[in-house]
């Protein structure tokens, strides 16, 4: 059942969910800024690759260190299953983990947890509401199309040893691996004037990996010397083929600002003509 909560007993659930994830841990704040006792609440987990930890931050597209500094953001690269995104229109605030949540006003800031007046609405999963619709499953679900459709900065996955019997016995931990890092495109003080063609998400990186695995198709050295080139569908620049992502970085900004796969689009993914708007990022081929 969904409760109102503010002041205290809104921090306290907070902090609650943080404390208490076991498989999932989503934040969703537009600003953040972490204090030693956040930082206290989150070493809990920082050795353990089973919880996957998913922030979603915002704002400041001229100055992103606003919403979240270089420092914050290296401590959360120390967790080992750990996913970053940035939205830069976004407004909303949730905490949540696999049996709770909290859709609120605050932001994950020392500030507005010591001196602001906030609110936030309560859901705990239980006996009688977990086959049923609740608030908290939409703001979840909500959230995670919300990361899922927007650029991920950083991306950290834990590594298992293969075993033919690991459904029965478990999975072995062997490490951690940063799939993906592009905090130099958010950060320019600090840039190496690295550029990222064609924005990634949460979608093109896997939960977990095994040690040892390797690709089932074996690419030609045709396809990595010479990789495919396609066109973005809303601009007809030049970006690498890919009917997943046929959208340069402007491009994919702006549409991922609705989210709609069926929206027309002007040109071919695959060459670039006009298409008269018979495209779209849902079906980017002419």
């Amino acid at each position: 059942m969904a409760k109102f909560i503010t002041g205290e007993e809104l921090e306290k659930a907070i902090y609650d969910i943080i404390w208490d994830a076991q498989e999932t841990l989503l934040i969703v704040s537009p600003f953040i800024r972490l204090d030693d006792y956040f930082k206290r609440l989150f070493e809990k987990h920082i050795n353990n690759p089973k919880i996957h930890f998913i922030i979603v931050f915002g704002k400041n597209e001229e100055d992103v260190s606003r919403s979240m500094s270089n420092s914050d953001l290296d401590y959360f690269k120390k967790f080992l299953n750990i996913s970053i995104v940035y939205v830069p229109n976004l407004h909303a605030k949730y905490y949540g983990n696999e049996t709770k949540g909290v859709i609120t006003s605050i932001n994950l800031h020392d500030f507005s947890f010591k001196h602001n007046i906030e609110f936030g609405v309560f859901t705990e999963i239980s006996i009688l509401n977990q086959f049923t619709t609740t608030s908290d499953k939409e703001a979840w679900h909500t959230c995670m199309e919300i990361a899922d459709a927007n650029e991920a900065v950083f991306i950290r996955r834990p590594v298992y040893e293969k075993k033919m019997l690991s459904v029965l016995l478990g999975k072995n931990y062997i490490k951690s691996d940063i799939l993906y890092d592009i905090t130099d495109k958010f950060y320019p003080r600090i840039s190496s004037n690295k550029k990222t063609s064609v924005a990634k998400t949460l979608k093109d990186f896997p939960e977990s990996l095994e040690l040892g695995s390797e690709p089932t198709v074996r690419p030609t050295r045709q396809e990595v010397e010479k990789p495919r080139i396609g066109y973005c569908i809303r601009t007809g620049v030049e970006i690498p083929f890919n009917i997943k992502r046929p959208l340069c970085d402007k491009a994919y900004k702006s549409w991922a600002q609705f989210h709609n796969l069926n929206y027309p689009e002007k040109y071919c993914h695959m060459t670039g003509k006009s298409s008269d708007g018979k495209t779209s990022v849902g079906n980017p081929i002419l």
